[in-house]
């Protein structure tokens, strides 16, 4: 038994944005911490924290692509409970990237900071060294 579909009937558009800006927002929430930790990583070794700029923009990528997913999806008249829960996340998600966005730039600021400390810290003990001999 075989249904036959009618052309003129539709799927909702905007269902596979919802799925993907839910995916995005929550896979960026999930790893804000872990590329925040390899963000500081490379500050350590004496890098910049591009990593984290860069998270922060796939944060909002999945927000904005659930927001047009919801718009979508209420002028098409399809359930929108995916792309509020992918809204709701980027939204929490961008949030806290940016926290740790500006932690990162006191802390690269810092850390650039002490490193020509100890740098001058070290010419002038080997220069002391040197004029000793």
């Amino acid at each position: 038994m075989s249904e036959n579909l009618d052309a003129t009937t539709s799927a909702p558009q905007g269902k596979g944005m919802a799925v993907a800006g839910f995916i995005i927002a929550l896979a960026a929430l999930l790893l804000n911490n872990v590329m925040a930790g390899i963000a500081i990583l490379a500050i350590i070794a004496g890098g910049s924290g591009w990593l984290m700029y860069l998270w922060l923009v796939v944060n909002i990528l999945g927000m904005i692509l659930s927001i047009m997913a919801m718009s979508k999806l209420k002028k098409t008249g399809g359930k929108r409970g995916l792309a509020i829960a992918g809204m709701i996340i980027g939204i929490v998600g961008t949030v806290w990237a940016v926290i740790l966005v500006m932690g990162l730039s006191v802390a690269a600021a810092a850390s650039g900071d002490f490193s020509n400390e100890m740098r001058d810290a070290f010419k002038d003990g080997m220069q002391k060294e040197l004029n000793d001999m």
